[in-house]
């Protein structure tokens, strides 16, 4: 083979094998996550694992130069699979404990390995086709990592799942082997394991090994923070998913490959090309915040309704240049350092073992310190000083007297930054609290005295003040439909009003909320006490900070209730709170007559993707059934409940309830005063989807489907007329599970979705349609003037109910004197 062609190979080589490597990191991450939960401290101990492993491989492979790179390559590749392997089998093992210590170490009991054994690659295949070509084969190995990315989140995971998508990347390292196996061995490394003879710039002496060293350190250290920090900030302006993180991955990439691509022109300035470069990475990444408001002022997110072509290429536009500007710089550090040290007879792997450590503390600190404190904006101008610092590593006058300028400059830069605004506002908006965390920005908006609400990274609200009375209902429905619930959870907090709903039954014991956010909590239990009935200070709840479906998963038997919020299907830790595993976690976690109601946000899921829901939670509560949640149109929820079958319900005990809500407990919703209500909010048992896909970890088939669908939205919402004519037949076939003087208070909730429907239609027969409502509202209902008719949940309420908001005089005349 001729050395040409035998280099092109090796560059091919070392593309497969970039992508394998990274698909391997994603895949691991996701399984860990699966095991562990989708705690911010679980994808940074699984990430650090990744990087510690990466550096400690490099770093055997400086100490242990091989005559025969290829084949040590081959057998490296094979060391991978056979690793990568064992983490793919962690499926079987029993989750441990959240605090356990071996919920610590399982990251580097599983990761480290197959990452070190990586680690041994891109050493060894530059010592196999020569150190001038390093820093064009670390560029393609960059790149490699981009197709490793694109395979497995377009392709790979949503058709293949976890199992088939790993089994499809040990196939790439195995045939990486059988390649690199069938390599000559290169003429250099027969005769002896020195350098190159004709170094492409002048050798150092071996005093500026530490220096070359320590600037490998600080380039994997400030890279790893900038693209921590990137993250979050287009996290601003893409719709939360999988994908989302991908594309910013995927520029990070791109600016890293380009950059190491360049090297060799920008190595030409010879002794001035790493002073150049630290200078260029200071200046880019301390005006990148600039740059990005520059393109995006408003901080307004890309309209994900649009076209996928359209929204593809805006995010481009925006992320190519807000990142690149950033990291294209910043990028030049570390190959240029390569160069320099391989041309001085450094082993590359001991450079690339030093490049790995800073990146594994420098993502720990972006995410425990730099970001949190200095937020979206402050944190990359800080990246930028730690550049400018760098200029000053070696003690020589005119790089000091090139950094303490800059330094200088960045100065004000740092001081405008800290007052960029962090969320976008929309007219009369004003940001009453605002905080930076692992998970993010969290923010309390506030447009009007009763107006309050929690926004998510810009682009989700959370919960707010105006929805306080149909958040309470999502967990006091379910108390009621059980009767004597005593210990309740709700895997979701938000404002505090679900949760808050607990506490209004006189009879509750204990109950827990549990978060995904450290800051939603905060908020909850600070900025919302007006609006959650203080339900953070009552002694019978507990807050939870923590994934819920691991924090569920740790609370066999313990509850008679348990809520599950409204969770983005989308969302790449949220998307798993729908799946088999975790439903059956919760039916685990309930008494023996408890309750499970998990609420689905039907303005958020297509009709296929709610039989895939449907079909989940039957495959787990075989006599499941189904509650309204509201009578919207538009935004519709319903609830699945499990764990006793709607012919078990005792409507006794359900009265009782609602007695105690009415009577003791402050309870002012006119659909829970009352067993009529209750009834009214009954649609029925669960029929039995069409066959299709059940949601599991390993499939994750609602996060991509929905994630594909969002985008465009290909498919409608199961809402309105489509939504309406399901839950009638839901009613029909339930009726005769209630009792005979209950059923015309359940026909009654059909009447009201269709009313709401003609109302949004401005159909001529609405008229008719709410004095109909109005004649057939139970008495029991009309006659309770402790009932708030004005929250009533429709957004075409009758006008006898008030206006949204209003807690004017009850609507109907004849009303007896006590509740």
């Amino acid at each position: 083979m001729s050395p040409g062609l035998l280099r092109h190979f090796a560059f091919a080589l070392s593309v497969v094998s970039g992508a394998a490597g990274l698909a391997h990191q994603l895949l691991w991450v996701r399984r860990l996550v699966d095991l562990l939960g989708a705690e911010a401290g679980v994808f940074s101990r699984v990430t650090g694992a990744f990087f510690l492993g990466l550096a400690l491989g490099a770093w055997w492979a400086a100490r242990r130069p091989t005559p025969r790179p290829w084949r040590a390559v081959a057998a490296a590749e094979l060391l991978i699979a056979a690793l990568a392997a064992l983490v793919l089998l962690a499926a079987a093992l029993p989750p441990p404990p959240g605090n356990s210590l071996l919920a610590w170490l399982l990251p580097l009991l599983l990761v480290t390995p197959p990452a070190a054994a990586m680690g041994l690659v891109v050493p060894w295949m530059i010592r196999a086709i020569g150190r001038e070509q390093a820093t064009t084969l670390y560029a393609l190995n960059t790149l490699g990592g981009i197709g490793g990315l694109l395979f497995v989140s377009l392709w790979a995971l949503p058709s293949l799942g976890l199992a088939g998508a790993s089994q499809v990347v040990l196939g790439l390292n195995l045939l990486v082997a059988a390649l690199a196996a069938l390599l000559p061995t290169p003429a250099m490394a027969r005769t002896d394991d020195a350098p190159t003879a004709a170094p492409v710039v002048s050798a150092e002496p071996a005093s500026e090994a530490p220096l070359l060293c320590a600037l490998a350190f600080v380039s994997g250290m400030l890279v790893l923070g900038a693209e921590v920090v990137l993250q979050h900030q287009l996290a601003q302006f893409l719709v939360s998913s999988h994908f989302a993180s991908g594309a910013t991955l995927v520029f990070v990439l791109l600016a890293l490959s380009a950059a190491a691509l360049l090297v060799p022109r920008l190595a030409r300035l010879r002794t001035r090309a790493l002073p150049t470069a630290l200078l260029l990475a200071a200046l880019g990444t301390a005006t990148q915040p600039f740059l990005l408001h520059t393109l995006r002022g408003r901080l307004n997110y890309l309209d994900f309704q649009q076209p996928l072509p359209g929204y593809l290429a805006e995010a481009a536009f925006l992320g190519l240049p807000a990142l690149g500007i950033a990291l294209l710089p910043a990028g030049l550090l570390f190959p240029l350092v390569l160069r320099r040290g391989l041309a001085g007879g450094i082993e590359a792997g001991r450079l690339l073992a030093w490049n790995g450590l800073g990146g594994w503390l420098g993502a720990e600190l972006a995410e425990r310190l730099l970001f949190p404190l200095g937020g979206l904006w402050l944190s990359l101008v800080g990246i930028g000083a730690g550049y400018a610092c760098a200029l000053m590593l070696r003690p020589q006058g005119w790089r000091w007297a090139l950094a303490l300028p800059t330094l200088l400059l960045l100065a004000p830069l740092g001081w405008r930054a800290a007052h960029l605004p962090s969320v976008g506002l929309a007219r009369g908006d004003r940001v009453e609290a605002l905080a930076t965390g692992r998970e993010g920005v969290a923010a309390v908006l506030r447009g009007a005295p009763d107006d309050l609400r929690i926004v998510l990274n810009n682009t989700y609200t959370l919960g707010g003040s105006r929805a306080q009375v149909n958040q309470e209902r999502q967990t006091l429905l379910p108390m009621l439909l059980h009767g004597e619930a005593r210990r309740v959870a709700t895997l979701g907090v938000a404002t505090g009003s679900s949760l808050a709903g607990a506490t209004l039954d006189p009879l509750l014991e204990a109950a827990e909320g549990i978060d995904l956010s450290a800051l939603v909590l905060s908020f909850a239990a600070e900025q919302f006490a007006g609006f959650n009935r203080q339900v953070a200070r009552d002694p019978r709840v507990r807050l939870t900070h923590g994934d819920a479906r691991r924090v569920i998963r740790e609370r066999p038997g313990q509850f008679d209730v348990i809520a599950g919020d409204l969770f983005l299907p989308w969302g790449t830790g949220e998307g798993r709170l729908f799946c088999r595993e975790h439903f059956e976690a919760v039916r685990r976690a309930l008494q023996p007559d408890g309750l499970y109601c998990q609420w689905l946000p039907l303005y958020q899921i297509t009709r296929p993707q709610a039989d895939a829901i449907f079909r989940t939670f039957r495959a787990v509560f075989p006599e499941a059934w189904v509650v309204r949640g509201d009578f919207y149109a538009g935004m519709p929820i319903i609830g699945l409940v499990g764990g006793r079958g709607m012919e078990r319900l005792d409507w006794k005990r359900i009265a009782a309830a609602t007695a105690r809500v009415r009577v003791h407990g402050g309870c002012r919703d006119p659909l829970l005063r009352h067993a009529e209500g209750v009834a009214l909010l009954v649609a029925g048992t669960l029929p039995e989807p069409p066959p299709g896909p059940v949601i599991t970890l390993a499939n994750a088939w609602i996060e991509w489907d929905a994630a594909y669908n969002v985008i465009g939205l290909r498919q409608p919402w199961f809402s309105g007329t489509a939504l309406g004519e399901y839950l009638r037949l839901l009613s029909r076939q339930g009726a005769e599970l209630l009792p005979a003087e209950l059923r015309p208070a359940q026909r009654l909730g059909d009447l009201f979705l269709t009313l709401e429907v003609a109302r949004a239609a401005n159909l001529a027969l609405a008229p008719a349609l709410e004095a109909e409502v109005l004649q057939a509202l139970p008495e029991t209902l009309r006659d309770d003037p402790g009932a708030d008719w004005s929250r009533f949940p429709m957004r075409h309420r009758p006008a006898r109910f008030g206006a949204g908001g209003t807690t004017g005089p009850t609507p109907f005349p004849s009303q007896t004197a006590n509740p």
